[in-house]
């Protein structure tokens, strides 16, 4: 696994994130499958829970599901997951020749049913995903370019127990994703 970074925020009000200290960690790794395999992987909802610390020995079901173009893989979803009732997973996948994304926020129940209503409101929002890009050496398609982004709340840890939290579930995402499409 390539380096991986560690960034922090202070947020102080900023427009649509939540304040407070933020830890963000990305890491990019190199894959020998396709890009659209593993986009096809990672957003899969049924995968989820073999990839993902939170969905874990959970059933993960679309509650919503909305088409944002032709092809009917790019699309934004709203997820609810067996295990945490409290939370609910906005998820928005796109793809493409040039390269794919599948991008996670979580939000609230009444969120969700805000949004169905067309509440206008400001949704602090803390997203983390993947971009999936073709590794292209010279002429040649050589797989895959898979970075990850996760960022957390840091509240009532240590700086250092919050970096060793973030990176972790990077490191255990992206070894488990390592395993399942290459």
């Amino acid at each position: 696994m390539k380096t991986m970074e560690v960034k922090t925020n202070k947020r102080r009000g900023d427009p649509g994130k939540p304040p407070g200290l933020h830890r963000t960690a990305g890491c990019t790794v190199e894959l020998i499958s396709s890009h659209n395999r593993v986009f096809d992987y990672l957003r899969d909802i049924q995968n989820r829970p073999q990839w993902e610390r939170m969905s874990s020995g959970s059933l993960v079901q679309a509650l919503a599901n909305i088409t944002t173009g032709p092809d009917p893989r790019n699309c934004i979803s709203v997820l609810a997951m067996s295990n945490h009732k409290e939370i609910l997973l906005l998820q928005e996948c796109c793809t493409d020749a040039t390269g794919s994304y599948v991008i996670f926020a979580p939000i609230t129940p009444d969120v969700f049913q805000s949004m169905l209503y067309g509440v206008d409101q400001d949704i602090p929002l803390m997203p983390f995903g993947f971009s999936i890009l073709p590794n292209v050496s010279g002429s040649t398609l050589d797989g895959t370019l898979l970075t990850m982004v996760f960022q957390i709340t840091v509240k009532n840890v240590s700086s250092k127990q919050a970096v060793e939290v973030v990176t972790q579930i990077v490191k255990e995402a992206l070894q488990k994703i390592i395993e399942a499409v290459n």
